[in-house]
């Protein structure tokens, strides 16, 4: 109950995993938005999705609700480009 939305400019890093004999580095789903928002909420900044859907853009649009015992819950986002938003932040 009682959408609202929240816009934020952001951007991915290149991540390096792997072990002592091996490393790969690849492009991540895991976002940074301007300003540190929700700089300690992990799911919130998360997308179990290709890479691909985030690719080009630099804005998230959020849409979160009140759920139960009023908690914020991420209902829906959506990926956009955005002129306005600075190469770094």
């Amino acid at each position: 109950m009682n959408p609202r939305k929240e816009t934020y400019c952001f951007k991915s890093k290149i991540a390096e995993v792997g072990g002592r004999n091996s490393h790969q580095k690849g492009k991540t789903t895991y976002i940074y938005l301007s300003g540190d928002a929700y700089k300690y909420s992990y799911m919130t900044r998360s997308f179990f999705i290709d890479y691909k859907k985030m690719w080009g853009n630099n804005q998230i649009i959020y849409t979160f609700e009140r759920g139960i015992f009023g908690l914020k819950v991420r209902k829906d986002y959506k990926f956009i480009y955005s002129e306005s938003c600075p190469d770094n932040y």
